[in-house]
Parts: C-alpha cells; structure tokens; sequence
C-alpha cells in the first residue's frame, strides 16, 4: 500500500520538522511551496508550488493518482502579532484553510490534522485552566491573529461534519530548535536574548512548547486522535524574567534583574510599534498585542492529549538550549 503525506507550510518552523520527521520515517512526502521558497526545503521532498489562497494553484498539490493512503497536515497560516489589520492574515489563515479543506474532501484525502493555535481558545479568567472547546468564534478572542485561527478552526469543523476524517491541534508559543531560516519571531527573540540586545524584562510571561514536541503531537494525532476532536500541544509557563535570565545563563552571561514597570511598558507600546514598522521591521517584538499576550491567563492543559495521544512536552530549559 503506496501512502503519501502531504503538508502545507512546508517552509515554516513547525513545517520544517514535521517533514524532517517524516524524511527519517523514509515516508513519501509532497510539500506545499510558494514560489521563490523552493530552496527551503531539504531532503527527498516532491516540491508543488502553489499559494493555500489561490484555490485553483492547489490542483496539483492533490493529484492522488497512485497513491493508495493520504495524510495532510495543514500547518501554514500567517502568525502576526502587530496591531494592523493584515489582510493577508485573514486571506491564508481563514480563506486558504477552507480551500484546503474543500480540496481534501473532494480529493478523497484519508486523514487530516489541521494546526490551529491555543489562542483559537476563549481565555478564561485566572487562575482557571484552559482546556479544549468543540466550537470556535472570532467574537470569543482577541487579535486579528486569534480571530483568524478561530474563524479557521470552525471551518474544519463544519468540513468534519460534511465527512472529512480531520482533528485540531492547537500548538502554544513554539520554540525549539528547526527554525533555519529565523521566521518564527519568539526564535528571533531568544537569538536577540543572547546576544544582549535585550537586557531588560516586561512583567508578565506565556506558555511556550518545543516544535519537535508538537510534531510528535501532530504525528500521533495522526493515527490516535478523534475525528472532530480537539487537543491542546502546550508545554510550559515561564515569565519574561525567567525566561531571559535562562537564555543568558545558558549564554555563559550574567544574570539581568532590570524589569520595566507593565503600566510604562503599555504606555510606550504603541509607539514603538509605530516607529519599528516605519523603521522596516515588519514583525516588532513590542506591540499591543504582545504586550496584552503576556498578561493573559496562559494556565492550558494537555491533559486530553497526554491520556489519548501519549503526548509529554519536555523540558522548558531543553528546548532553550537546543534552539540556541
């Protein structure tokens, strides 16, 4: 029986060790590529270039023919973390996935696992935990980037419904080693982190995951998770200070005790958004919506995934000294 795997994102950080995983497993695999990523993409690969926004560029990517068994796995979606609004953000994450899904149904794909995001999830208040819900609203969350993942997640839902074999996974902050190419901004963060660009910390902190852990997660999501069913690839919580005391410990630096009070930090947040976007940095590492980020109730739970997935994240020091 010929098996074929298919991922879209293929050249994003998740995307590059989910197909790593999967060269090691000696898998037939066909990645999703727009054009100009090619070279991105390493190893025994079948590049198809096409765009998830441009439904008739995906004909190829789902040409079947000779393949016995179908696997997708949905990874790419456009994370923006500024206080614009991106359309391109709302094009690829809400309107590429339903392209996606309306492909993989009509094709006949097997099985699909689609990587949503922990912040398709409503938050609650503190100190309550955040476990999986079974439907999503943009009207629930916060952010053009929450909202997208929201609007997307009830859209593979709503394809489950029509007969298509698909589950969720909803990822928090990735990071981890993979990221090659440095487009995963929390990646770019922990590079700046130790080379002392950041010296300071915000109060507040997030719950960040190894991407090698997520991809186990995504591979036994594969063949161990429900159809229709949802599950949280969390890791762990850790503050700013803590986090960036870790990077510069695992440096051979100092330790640094200089935090910026949060009621300045949210004043001054706007503007410095401002000027780095003028200044040509596309991506800032201080917006409002990382500011708000930081303070919001970061208490997930993978506790589904870990009783039907087998999923255990590792260590948070591990995966900050592989990513360095």
């Amino acid at each position: 029986m010929k098996k074929l795997y298919l991922v879209t994102g293929a050249t994003g950080h998740l995307g590059t060790v989910l197909i790593s995983e999967l060269i090691k497993r000696g898998e037939n695999i066909r990645a999703l590529v727009r054009a100009g990523k090619e070279g991105q993409v390493q190893g025994d690969v079948e590049i198809c270039l096409g765009d998830i926004r441009d439904k008739e560029s995906l004909k190829s990517f789902f040409n079947l023919k000779g393949y016995d068994t179908v696997t997708l796995f949905h990874c790419a979606a456009i994370i923006d973390i500024t206080s614009g609004n991106n359309s391109a953000v709302w094009d690829t994450n809400v309107n590429g996935t339903k392209n996606v899904m309306e492909w993989a149904l009509n094709t006949g794909v097997n099985r699909v696992v689609y990587v949503s995001s922990v912040h398709a999830i409503p938050e609650l208040p503190k100190p309550e935990t955040i476990k999986e819900v079974n439907s999503f609203s943009p009207d629930d969350v916060y952010g053009q980037y929450a909202k997208s993942k929201a609007a997307a997640a009830q859209i593979v839902l709503d394809y489950e419904k029509k007969g298509l074999n698909v589950s969720i996974v909803h990822p928090s902050g990735i990071i981890g080693p993979g990221d090659v190419k440095l487009n995963n901004h929390m990646i770019r963060t922990l590079k700046d982190m130790e080379v002392g660009k950041i010296r300071v910390a915000i109060r507040g902190g997030y719950d960040f995951v190894d991407s090698r852990d997520v991809v186990k997660g995504i591979l036994a999501c594969e063949t161990k998770g429900k159809p229709g069913e949802c599950y949280i690839l969390n890791g762990h919580y850790i503050t700013v200070s803590k986090l960036l005391n870790m990077v510069r410990k695992l440096s051979g630096k100092k330790p640094i005790r200089n935090t910026i009070p949060y009621g300045l930090v949210k004043w001054i947040a706007p503007v410095v958004e401002k000027i780095s976007i003028l200044l040509g940095d596309k991506q800032p590492l201080l917006t409002q919506y990382s500011l708000y980020t930081l303070q919001t109730n970061a208490n997930f739970s993978h506790g589904k995934a870990e009783n039907e997935l087998g999923y255990v994240p590792r260590s948070i020091k591990e995966s900050l000294r592989d990513s360095l």
